[in-house]
């Protein structure tokens, strides 16, 4: 682990020293709507912001760097996060401006809880199309306007130990009588990587495939991603469901080289936004500070600075995602299943999440 924490860090420092060259940049082409908003901003002097401890350091060292505004950062559970959140929201009580994190709060946006970004996004190297992928910045909500996610990437699944067997062909191998008991998974009926692991098989495969598999293969469950890395490396299981690619890369920077990627022929995996989601409480009390951090964010020193904490590939064009490993990187040509959008996380999701609790029996 001390080989990828210093991988990290020197990765974020160069960024910074590169960044502090660019900074003048970022702002390029900004009118006097940006110049009130920063100086307006630096009067708050300091921005609250909630969410993963990997984005506490490089943004907060980024974003003063650039601006010289404080970011204060809140680390915690993200439930335990939202569940505050949704408190002050109720009490009206705000004292958090931005939220990071996955998609699960969605909800608050149809409740009338979220801040609109897109019309507080100024500057014009973030609103030129030709800086995203596609031509477009992805919004999880259908008003494209609330929910703003910086990167994106393939969850690929499942992970081998490649001194147990020779690989995976197929999501259809997983059910080889010799691999009974020897399969791990992080627990599908707990939010992240493993349940949308879950769901992207239900997908594929329906509820049927997914009891045998889970129950009949006698799969051994984890809500620790890492202990699920560490075992297969070790050889007690060879095979890992809904391990992040982040926890696989610490765990081969610190000299693990036994573990494989599967590219499976019929399924290349989902399409997932990770912790690149950002959005905005209604009632926050830092707004002017807040909207120059989502812009900065949104920019290229901001969605460089995330990725080097995540290692997950910005949608930005003029970020280089080389670095980022391969099976991270969607693909021309292949279908994806894209589960951060409004429609998959309101609709689809809840109906598999049913699925996957009827297929555990409860567990």
């Amino acid at each position: 682990m001390r080989n990828w924490t210093k991988a990290v860090l020197v990765t974020a420092i160069a960024i910074c020293v590169s960044g502090a060259a660019l900074a003048q940049d970022w702002q390029a082409g900004a009118g006097e709507d940006w110049k009130k908003l920063l100086e307006a901003g630096r009067r708050e002097g300091k921005v609250v912001v909630a969410g993963d401890p990997d984005l506490a350091r490089p943004l907060s060292d980024g974003f003063k760097r650039d601006t010289g505004i404080t970011v204060e950062f809140l680390i915690g559970n993200p439930r335990d996060l939202s569940s505050r959140l949704t408190r002050e929201l109720r009490a009206k009580n705000v004292t958090l401006d931005i939220m990071t994190g996955g998609p699960a709060n969605i909800p608050l946006h149809k409740q009338g809880l979220m801040k609109a970004i897109k019309p507080q996004l100024l500057l014009p190297g973030v609103t030129d199309p030709k800086n995203w992928k596609g031509g477009f910045i992805k919004w999880i909500d259908n008003d494209k306007a609330f929910m703003f996610m910086g990167a994106e990437y393939v969850h690929s699944d499942p992970f081998y130990n490649s001194e147990k067997i020779s690989g995976l062909k197929s999501w259809r191998d997983l059910m080889k009588p010799e691999y009974k008991g020897k399969i791990v998974a992080v627990d599908p009926q707990s939010q992240g990587a493993g349940q949308a692991a879950a769901a992207y098989i239900v997908h594929l495969f329906g509820l049927e495939f997914v009891k045998k598999l889970y129950v009949e293969q006698q799969i051994t469950l984890t809500r620790d991603g890492r202990q699920a890395i560490d075992w297969l490396s070790r050889g007690s299981h060879w095979i890992s469901i809904g391990t992040s690619t982040t926890d696989l890369e610490r765990f081969r920077a610190s000299g693990v080289k036994n573990i494989e990627v599967s590219d499976l022929e019929d399924g290349p995996g989902s399409l997932l936004g990770g912790f690149s989601i950002f959005w905005q409480p209604v009632g926050g009390p830092n707004p002017n500070a807040a909207a120059v951090f989502l812009n900065w964010y949104a920019s290229k020193p901001g969605q460089e600075a995330f990725m080097a904490a995540k290692g997950t590939p910005t949608r930005r064009t003029d970020v280089d995602v080389s670095a980022i490993p391969a099976y991270n990187l969607p693909k021309p040509g292949y279908k994806y299943l894209d589960q951060y959008t409004e429609d998959f996380l309101l609709d689809v999701r809840p109906k598999l999440e049913k699925t996957i609790e009827e297929a555990m029996g409860g567990k």
